[in-house]
């Protein structure tokens, strides 16, 4: 946060302040979302989904073992009718989409609690309490 210049002089309550740590962290948005989408061509995770070969692996797997059960193409059957496209890649497109938001809005959210602390919601709260204790 080096465009920030010194955090302790942050005024949590100026507004100006809250703006400028808004929009520098639009820029550190951006770039979570461009490594966490390219990480899947550099883990070679869309190769092994598209994978034409004869020892390709079972997709509908491979996205359940990634994403979880949510990512199951048989949740996006209908869906797929309508959109006359294969459940198997409307299951990715709509998991990618969600993982990526999810993973940066956590990020950003983490941050601005670091410098900003509690500022009186109680869902921010419970949520950071649910995740100290997932798996």
């Amino acid at each position: 946060m080096s465009n920030m210049g010194d955090l302790s002089r942050i005024n949590p309550n100026n507004t100006k302040d809250f703006l400028a740590f808004i929009s520098y962290n639009e820029a550190v948005y951006l770039q979570e979302v461009t490594t966490l989408l390219s990480s899947f061509v550099e883990n070679g995770f869309l190769k092994n989904l598209f994978d034409k070969g004869p020892q390709a692996m079972d997709k509908a797997q491979l996205l359940v073992d990634t994403f979880g059960e949510s990512a199951n193409p048989n949740n996006f059957t209908e869906q797929a009718k309508t959109a006359n496209i294969q459940p198997t890649t409307l299951s990715l497109l709509f998991t990618i989409a969600v993982y990526v938001s999810s993973r940066s809005w956590d990020s950003f959210a983490a941050r601005a609690y670091c410098l900003y602390g509690d500022m009186g919601d109680d869902t921010m709260t419970n949520y950071l309490h649910l995740l100290a204790h997932q798996k």
